[in-house]
């Protein structure tokens, strides 16, 4: 499945520096956060099945089919780094239900990369801006956020045949955190 990045609500930004490594890494975020902070805590906000919202229609193109959508934060010494949503189409879950059903107690991260029959296919990055339907996303209690976020947007396959997604908007709290 292809992302449809024409629809994508970019905002023109280059990247801080310090973000870069971050944006580009090619393994576990919970890890090298573990290893650069000293501390990795995820929190879970919802997992639960819905409809296709409009980004996922319009931008993975999941039109008709229900998607497992599973919202966290990851901290480091209780200040939120990065929130993440993982967007799993039904047809994926099924065909992956073992998998899929780890995520209740475990971080996607340390699934995925420890599991040899899923590869990255896809990873992009680009800027957001409280004008982007992606910024909206990002939970209440993180307050008032005003500024250009980063984003991740990765598309995963299992066994070449299944297609799950993970977009991670990197918040103000990580630069402070790895600073």
């Amino acid at each position: 499945m292809s992302i449809q990045i024409n629809n994508l609500m970019k905002v023109d930004s280059l990247s801080p520096e310090i973000l870069k490594p971050w944006l580009h890494h090619s393994s576990s975020l919970t890890d090298k956060l573990r290893t650069q902070s000293g501390d990795a805590e995820l929190q879970v906000l919802k997992q639960s099945w819905s409809q296709p919202s409009w980004w996922d229609k319009f931008t993975l193109g999941l039109a008709l089919v229900p998607v497992v959508h599973r919202d966290i934060l990851m901290f480091s010494h209780k200040t939120a780094c990065w929130f993440a949503r993982t967007i799993i189409p039904e047809y994926t879950y099924r065909a992956n239900r073992l998998f899929f059903d780890r995520l209740s107690q475990e971080s996607l991260g340390v699934i995925v990369f420890n599991e040899p029959s899923i590869e990255r296919t896809i990873l992009l990055n680009y800027a957001i801006n409280p004008h982007c339907l992606e910024y909206q996303w990002l939970p209440k209690s993180l307050g008032e956020l005003d500024e250009t976020l980063w984003l991740r947007l990765s598309v995963f396959t299992i066994e070449k045949t299944s297609t799950f997604y993970l977009v991670e908007i990197f918040l103000p709290g990580l630069m402070k955190v790895i600073n």
